[in-house]
């Protein structure tokens, strides 16, 4: 950051101090850097220091070097007011594709008494719905941590018919890090774990509604999708197909599957990912980046070809971690880690197609 004036760099001292013993104050690549002394309650300090410097401009940076606590400082980004129009139009945009994916996919289907008018609408307010719960997940943790971030950006796709899902899925951009590794973990957790949950009544839903009709009446130019646990748990009970027995999804239910991968797809442990997130807090930054190689190998051994590629062309990116790097997860975070380890066993299945 530029060299600070003297007043401000007097605001900005006192206000450090009066959160953390200082030892000592010497100066790298211009720029003023704290020994402080840190203790049982430093997080909470470093909350408080954290609101202190904003109306400064300035970021606070704990990170524990060599057996030393040292903060650092970094300029504040500016706030930016949330711009809804381009948002909104993504949104609508996203909401028609997935329309067209669904009416695609019905046009081909065989549920009794629905028309590929019905089907569409179906698929794209189910997955819609659960793409929107994902996103606020980690905007209301966002808004609750005081994490500048931008309101989701969906990804409309134009739909192949057949295939087609008619998404990308969406993202957040957030332009301040998180607090510490509590929060990141909240941050990263936050998304999966609201789309699972929407995920389910959606899926019981559809899974209840879909066609059960015997393997030798399997007409020509379909495909099976494989399915992952929790489909295969709903099906057994709801519908019970007997081993000669082939299920026609609903449109509700294969809404249901790509929001389990959607959620699948965030939750590999690698860079900037939900999953990426909560490793970081939980294990650090030099793990982070092992996690991140063995996150795009998972990715190629499911065939989430791009999503692999996609972490390893953000490797040398890295992790910019939390402001405050040095407090430790709480047992309550590391359980909220631990739940995500259930859901993308539950959630992701292998990228396989199989038609006839």
């Amino acid at each position: 950051m530029a060299t600070l004036a003297p007043e401000r760099f007097a605001a900005i001292r006192a206000a450090i101090e009066a959160a953390f013993p200082v030892r000592g104050v010497e100066v790298q690549d211009g720029r003023p850097v704290f020994e402080v002394d840190s203790g049982a309650d430093a997080k909470a300090r470093f909350l408080r220091l954290r609101s202190d410097l904003d109306v400064l401009g300035v970021l606070p940076l704990l990170r524990c070097r060599g057996g030393r606590t040292v903060l650092l400082l970094a300029p504040k980004p500016a706030s930016a007011p949330n711009q809804w129009t381009l948002p909104g139009a993504l949104f609508l945009a996203t909401l028609l594709t997935t329309f067209l994916a669904g009416y695609f996919d019905s046009s081909v289907g065989h549920i009794p008494g629905l028309t590929p008018l019905g089907g569409g609408i179906a698929f794209s307010l189910s997955l819609m719905g659960i793409l929107v719960c994902h996103e606020m997940g980690h905007k209301l943790v966002s808004i609750w941590r005081g994490i500048d971030a931008s309101l989701p950006f969906f990804i409309p796709m134009p739909p192949l018919p057949g295939i087609g899902i008619g998404t990308l899925g969406a993202v957040i951009v957030t332009r301040t890090p998180a607090p510490n590794r509590d929060a990141l973990v909240e941050l990263g957790a936050s998304g999966p774990i609201a789309g699972f949950l929407a995920a389910i009544p959606v899926l019981v839903y559809g899974v209840s509604h879909s066609a059960v009709i015997a393997h030798s009446a399997v007409l020509a130019n379909t495909c099976q999708i494989p399915t992952p646990w929790l489909v295969d748990l709903l099906t057994q009970w709801l519908l019970r197909p007997g081993p000669a027995a082939d299920v026609i999804i609903h449109p509700v239910a294969f809404a249901g599957w790509v929001g389990l991968l959607v959620t699948a797809l965030n939750l590999l442990p690698g860079g900037m990912l939900d999953g990426g997130h909560v490793m970081r807090a939980v294990f650090g930054g030099r793990a982070h980046l092992v996690l991140s190689v063995m996150a795009a190998g998972v990715a190629f051994l499911y065939k989430y070809y791009l999503m692999g590629l996609l972490i390893l062309i953000l490797l040398r990116r890295g992790h910019p971690g939390p402001l405050d790097d040095c407090s430790a997860v709480t047992p309550g975070r590391l359980a909220m880690a631990g739940s995500l380890i259930a859901i993308f066993a539950l959630s992701a299945v292998p990228l396989t197609l199989s038609c006839q």
